[in-house]
C-alpha cells in the first residue's frame, strides 16, 4: 500500500491566506492528533511483531511522510472502515529500501527514522525538501556513530541527505548537550537493536512519548528521576503490537488559546488535548500573562482547555525549560506583542535550527505587528503594544514554516478590524491542514439563519455568521455567473441581503487591478507587469465598497476606461491565478456566501451548492450598461468567452435564467425557489 494523507480527504491549504480580524472566536474544537505521538506510533508499530492499531493519527504532511517511510521499509499498512490504521510490523519484514526515503519537511521524522534504520543491516538514505536539507543532524550522528552505525551527511553539521549504514549496534550512555526529545528518541530506537544497555541522561525533562509507547509495546525500559532531569535505561527488546488512541496536539491547541485570550468576546474550548507536563508548560505562561484559562480532566492523559477573553495580557519571563521543544514560542510571541510591558524568552537559541531561523522570523513578525523585538545572544525580548495600542495588519511571509504561518494568522485575528495576508500558508499542511477551516468555524459561530424566502434576516443589532446551512447542515455557497449586463451584481446583492449572506463581487477585484494598472501607468497588455501588480496589491471588497492598497475605488472602477481594460487584464493567466486564490481564501474565511463573476461555477467553485447562469439579450444588456457602448459590451463578451484562462462559460449543472424583461425581485424569487 502507498497511503495518502493519514486522515483522509483534507485538501491542501492555499499558498496564502487572507484573515479578517476583530471577530470573536467562540465554540469547541478538536485539534489534529498529536504529531509527535503519531510519528512514534507508526515507527513502533513497524518494529512490533504483529498488527498494531492506531486511531486519530495526525493528518499532516509530516506524518504522511513517516507513514510512507514505514511502508518503504517493509511494514504493511491498511485503513479500517472505522478510520483506524493497521500497521503490520516485525523486524524480519523490515530492511533498507533501494531508493532514498523522503521525509518531506519533517525533522522529527528524519531523526527518529535514523534511529530505526541504524538497527537494520544495510544502507538507508534519508532526505527531504530544501528546508529539511538545511537542518543540522550532527546531534544524532554523534551518538549513532558511537553505537556503531555509519552516518554520513554534508559538511561539519551533517546536513541531509543522511546515509545511515546500520546493524551490529552497541549500547552507550549519552547525555544530550541540548534538551531534545528527538535526539533522545533516536538513541532509544537504535538501542532496541543494541547489545548491552542504552542509557540517556536528560538534564531537562523532554516529552516522554517514545518512552510511553515503548513501554506500551513491552520494551524493557525504565525511567528514573535524577535531580531536575531523568535517566532512561533500555535493553534490547522484541516489541508487541500496540493499540493506541492518539490524543489532540497541545502545540496546535496553543494557537486557538492565544487567539481567544487576545480577541474580545472570545470563548474557546479545545477538547481532548494531550496533557503531560512536558507538553503543557505554555499553559503556565499564559496564566502568568493573565489569560482566563480553565483545565478540565478528560479521558486518560487528556484534558479540555478553555480560554475566555477577560482583558489585556501582561508581559512575563519565559524560560526555555518550561517549553523544551520551543514549539509554542511563535504564538506566545504574538501574545507578548499584544501584552503590556516586556516579555523575555530566555535561552531560545535552538529556534535558529527549526524549519527556518525561527528566532529571526519571530522577531521580524513581532516588529511587523508594531511591537518591539530584539535578540540578545539566545534571548528574545518583546515589548508589547499594551491595551492602549493595537497590533498592525500585515502581509507576512512565513518562510515555509508552518508554526510561523499559524502564528501570523492568530496575530491577524488579534489586530482588530481589517485584513492581513499570510504568505507561505501552504506550509501548515505539514502539521494542521484543516487550520483555515477550523478558523472559519470559530469566527463564524453565531445564531443560524433561516434560509427560506421571506424569513427574517439579521438587522443591525444582530450578529450573523454569514453562513446559511443547507438541510445537511453544511454551509451554502451560491455561484452567480453570466456576461456583462446580465444582472449578476444586482441579483447577487439582493440575494445576499435576503439570505443574510456575505457577497463577493469578483469582477470588482479584476476592475480594481485594471484601475491600478491605468493609474500607475502600467500597460494592461503587459502581462508580467500587471501580474506583479495583482500579486502585491491589497484588495478589499467590503459590502458594496472596493479598495485597493487603501484607496476606495468603488466609483472609479466603473468608468469606461476601466471597462475597456478589464477584460484584457482578466485574460492574463497569472492575474487570474492570483485572484482565484484570493477568492477561495474568502470562502475559507466565511464558509459560504454569494459569489458573482464569469468563472465562479466552472473554475473558482465548481462544487458550489447552487449555480446560476444569468443571461439577457445583447440589446438589453447594452441598455443596462448605459455607461458603456454596445460595441464595448460585445467586445468584452468576445474576449471573456475566448480567453485561454478560465473563459466565460456555463457550468453543465447551472440553472440558466434569462433576465430580459424580468424584474430583479422576480429573478431573485426564482433563485430562492431553486434553493
Amino acid at each position: 500500500m502507498s497511503p495518502d494523507v493519514p486522515a483522509g480527504e483534507t485538501a491542501p491549504p492555499a499558498e496564502s491566506l487572507a484573515v479578517t480580524g476583530g471577530r470573536p472566536l467562540t465554540g469547541r474544537i478538536t485539534t489534529p492528533g498529536d504529531k509527535s505521538v503519531s510519528h512514534r506510533a507508526l515507527l513502533v508499530g513497524a518494529l512490533a511483531e504483529g498488527t498494531s492499531v492506531i486511531r486519530g493519527l495526525s493528518d499532516g504532511g509530516d506524518v504522511a511522510h513517516t507513514l510512507d517511510a514505514v511502508v518503504a521499509l517493509g511494514a504493511g499498512v491498511s485503513r479500517r472502515p472505522d478510520g483506524a490504521l493497521e500497521v503490520v510490523g516485525g523486524r524480519q519484514r523490515l530492511g533498507p529500501p533501494s531508493a532514498p526515503i523522503d521525509c518531506g519537511n519533517s525533522g522529527t521524522g528524519l531523526r527518529l527514522l535514523a534511529g530505526v534504520v541504524a538497527g537494520l543491516v544495510g544502507r538507508t538514505v534519508l532526505g527531504g525538501d530544501e528546508s529539511l536539507s538545511a537542518r543540522p543532524m550532527d546531534r544524532i550522528a554523534e551518538p549513532l556513530r558511537l553505537m556503531g552505525a555509519g552516518v554520513a551527511g554534508r559538511g561539519a553539521r551533517c546536513l541531509p541527505p543522511l546515509a545511515v549504514a546500520g546493524g551490529h549496534l552497541r549500547g552507550i550512555e549519552w547525555s544530550p548537550p541540548v534538551a531534545s526529545a528527538q535526539v533522545k528518541s533516536c538513541v532509544l530506537l537504535a538501542g532496541l537493536d543494541a547489545s548491552g544497555e542504552t542509557v540517556v541522561r536528560e538534564a531537562v525533562p523532554t516529552r516522554t512519548h517514545t518512552e510511553e509507547i515503548l513501554e506500551l509495546a513491552g520494551a524493557d525500559i525504565t525511567v528514573e528521576p535524577a535531580g531536575e532531569g531523568r535517566v532512561i535505561r533500555l535493553r534490547a527488546t522484541g516489541l508487541s503490537p500496540i493499540d493506541l488512541d492518539v490524543p489532540g496536539d497541545p502545540s496546535q491547541a496553543a494557537f486557538w488559546l492565544v487567539a481567544a485570550a487576545l480577541v474580545s468576546e472570545s470563548d474557546v474550548t479545545v477538547e481532548h488535548v494531550y496533557a503531560r507536563p512536558e507538553r503543557t508548560g505554555f499553559l503556565a505562561v499564559l496564566r502568568r500573562m493573565g489569560a482566563a484559562l480553565t483545565v478540565v480532566p478528560a479521558a486518560g492523559d487528556t484534558v479540555d482547555l478553555r480560554v475566555r477573553h477577560e482583558g489585556p495580557l501582561r508581559g512575563t519571563v519565559v524560560n526555555a525549560a518550561e517549553i523544551p521543544s520551543l514549539d509554542e514560542v511563535p504564538v506566545l510571541a504574538v501574545a507578548a506583542a499584544a501584552a503590556a510591558g516586556r516579555t523575555t524568552f530566555r535561552e531560545v537559541g535552538e529556534l535558529r535550527v527549526k524549519e527556518t531561523d525561527r528566532l529571526d522570523a519571530v522577531a521580524e513578525l513581532v516588529r511587523a505587528l508594531g511591537a518591539g523585538a530584539h535578540v540578545v545572544d539566545d534571548d528574545l525580548h518583546v515589548d508589547g503594544v499594551g491595551p492602549a495600542g493595537r497590533l498592525a495588519h500585515t502581509r507576512s511571509d512565513s518562510r515555509g514554516d508552518h508554526r510561523m504561518a499559524m502564528a501570523a494568522a492568530v496575530a491577524a485575528l488579534a489586530a482588530g478590524p481589517g485584513d492581513s495576508v499570510v504568505g507561505g500558508f501552504g506550509s501548515v499542511g505539514t502539521s494542521y491542514p484543516g487550520f483555515a477551516a477550523d478558523l472559519a468555524r470559530l469566527v463564524g459561530s453565531a445564531e443560524p439563519i433561516d434560509p427560506r424566502p421571506g424569513a427574517e434576516t439579521p438587522g443591525p443589532g444582530r450578529r450573523s455568521s454569514g453562513v446559511v446551512p443547507d438541510r445537511a447542515g453544511r454551509p451554502l455557497l451560491i455561484a452567480i455567473d453570466g456576461p456583462a449586463g446580465s444582472g449578476k451584481s444586482t441579483v447577487s446583492r439582493m440575494l445576499a441581503e435576503r439570505l443574510g449572506l456575505e457577497r463577493l463581487d469578483t469582477g470588482a477585484m479584476y476592475r480594481a487591478v485594471a484601475w491600478a494598472a491605468l493609474d500607475r501607468g502600467v500597460d494592461p497588455l503587459d502581462g508580467p507587469a500587471v501580474a506583479d501588480l495583482a500579486r502585491d496589491a491589497v484588495i478589499e471588497i467590503i459590502g458594496v465598497r472596493t479598495r485597493i492598497d487603501g484607496t476606495d475605488v468603488t466609483e472609479a472602477i466603473r468608468t469606461p476606461e476601466v471597462s475597456r481594460a478589464v477584460s484584457t487584464v482578466a485574460a492574463i493567466p497569472a492575474v487570474r491565478h492570483e485572484l482565484v486564490q484570493r477568492q477561495r481564501e474568502w470562502l475559507v474565511r466565511l464558509g459560504g456566501g454569494v459569489v458573482e463573476g464569469r468563472d465562479i461555477g466552472t473554475v473558482v467553485f465548481p462544487a458550489a451548492d447552487l449555480k446560476v447562469y444569468l443571461t439577457a439579450t445583447a440589446g438589453e444588456r447594452a441598455r443596462r450598461r448605459e455607461d458603456e457602448p454596445a460595441a464595448s459590451v460585445a467586445r468584452r463578451d468576445r474576449i471573456d468567452s475566448t480567453r485561454a484562462a478560465s473563459p466565460l462559460a456555463k457550468a453543465d449543472d447551472a440553472h440558466i435564467l434569462d433576465t430580459t424583461d424580468r424584474s430583479v425581485e422576480d429573478v431573485v424569487e426564482e433563485v430562492l425557489g431553486w434553493l
